[in-house]
């Protein structure tokens, strides 16, 4: 082999890799599992192992080169799935995507060659070819970098589940057996299909179609959000409206207690000049009861936690539930307000929920929240519940009549946006959420 036909498999190895692998990668920036030095070291290496698997495809046999072509997918996605820090569904449909898209640039790079240089195109990986890719690429890959930026590194950071990329990967994976069969399975050769400008037509069509198709997903997905993050909202300024409530009955019982402070005082006088301390003793011990002084207003420093917590310590009072509280939480998180209030607010509802359905003694919560480090809070709630669980398709559901069980997901939701993770536990008596917020947002975005 001459050098000058290495350069050309290198050529080619380059072309064809490169800027494939970039716009796969894009999305997920935020998302890598190492550096972006060490990353640029791993694409050097596998350019390299990529080039080296087609020098030795170019000397072996036709079922040998099969083997190669294998092995060098099989490089580029395992180096893929290793880089990026994701589910495995997402990754697939944006990888089938791009792999498509590379197809379709092969084809009308070869048609282009065909035409330019006829003699040269009969053959695999000459430098006409990678002249002819890089013109196409220079067409079409900036728009669907555009393409990308607008839709796909959008979708990329929409959480919707893990579930339903079980499924929305075969919408890429179909388009491809579009162009797989009738590359494969046509009485013509590969050659001949491709330099045919009827089939380099009807890819773009293909292509463009498919892309019309992943907008829909992704502004369905888009509007998914849109509409979860309303449910939140909702969420939230119920349970802020619950704590306004709260803080206006608080208000006028103070109002009233200042109010009848100066007679209380004077019947305190009258006895103290009678000299009737025993009755002074009752008479302080029954105001005190009464005005309910002795419950704390204040279980943590967090201002905004603290005003939801005291609206469900005396609505588990009123259900006659048991509350165990240990918050150890600072005044101010990098955890913004809203989500606070949607997380705990949704186990506390829960929890109340669930003991409503068990016998007075039985009932009890347990809740703990504390921060073990400055990049993470750790919350841990129990209560008792009767056993009995709903669920669809892998999701808590509620058992209140007029519910819909967006709870649990809810929580899950806020924790995931934190890149936390919580764990659920039941058994016949209790029901327990455990979980961890890591690498907190800033606050003000």
């Amino acid at each position: 082999m001459t050098s000058f036909r290495m350069f050309e498999i290198i050529l080619y190895s380059m072309v064809s890799l490169l800027p494939y692998l970039g716009l796969a990668l894009y999305p997920f920036e935020d998302k890598f599992r190492m550096s972006k030095i060490k990353l640029s070291g791993c694409i050097v290496i596998l350019t390299v192992i990529q080039s080296a698997l087609g020098i030795y495809a170019t000397m072996c046999s036709q079922e040998q080169k099969a083997l190669f072509s294998l092995l060098s997918t099989v490089c580029y996605g395992g180096f893929y799935f290793l880089a990026i820090k994701e589910n495995v569904g997402k990754l697939v449909f944006v990888l089938l995507i791009v792999s498509n898209f590379a197809n379709f640039v092969v084809m009308c790079a070869k048609c282009v060659e065909g035409h330019i240089f006829p003699q040269l195109a009969v053959e695999n990986n000459k430098w006409s070819f990678s002249l002819c890719t890089m013109i196409v690429q220079l067409i079409f890959i900036p728009l669907l970098f555009l393409y990308f930026k607008k839709y796909i590194k959008g979708m990329a950071h929409i959480d919707t589940g893990k579930k339903i990329w079980r499924f929305l990967w075969t919408i890429p994976a179909t388009f491809y057996l579009f162009w797989y069969h009738g590359l494969y399975f046509s009485t013509k050769s590969s050659i001949e299909l491709a330099m045919d400008p009827v089939n380099m037509i009807f890819t773009f069509f293909i292509n463009l179609g498919a892309l019309v198709v992943y907008t829909v997903i992704v502004n369905y997905m888009a509007e998914f959000q849109y509409n979860l993050n309303l449910e939140e909202e909702k969420k939230q300024l119920e349970i802020e409206n619950l704590c306004f409530e709260n803080m206006k009955k608080q208000m006028e019982s103070t109002r009233r207690a200042r109010h009848d402070l100066k007679h209380h005082m004077k019947a305190v006088h009258t006895m103290a000049e009678n000299n009737e301390c025993k009755k002074i003793t009752e008479y302080i011990e029954t105001y005190l009861e009464h005005v309910s002084l002795k419950k704390p207003l204040v279980y943590c420093t967090n201002f905004t936690l603290n005003a939801l917590i005291v609206y469900y310590v005396q609505q588990a009072e009123a259900h006659k539930i048991k509350l165990k509280l240990n918050i150890e939480l600072p005044e101010e998180t990098n955890v913004k307000e809203a989500d606070l209030t949607v997380l705990f607010g949704n186990l506390l509802e829960n929890a109340i929920d669930a003991c409503d359905e068990v016998q007075e003694n039985k009932r009890y919560i347990n809740l703990k929240i504390y921060k073990p480090n400055s990049d993470s809070i750790v919350f841990y709630i129990e209560n008792g519940f009767n056993g009995s669980i709903k669920k669809k398709n892998q999701q808590f559901l509620t058992t209140k009549a007029n519910g819909n069980g967006i709870g649990i997901e809810s929580v899950k939701y806020v924790v995931h946006k934190y890149n936390g993770d919580v764990n659920i536990k039941t058994d016949e008596n209790k029901f327990i959420v455990s979980g961890v917020l890591l690498q907190p947002l800033d606050a003000t975005k």
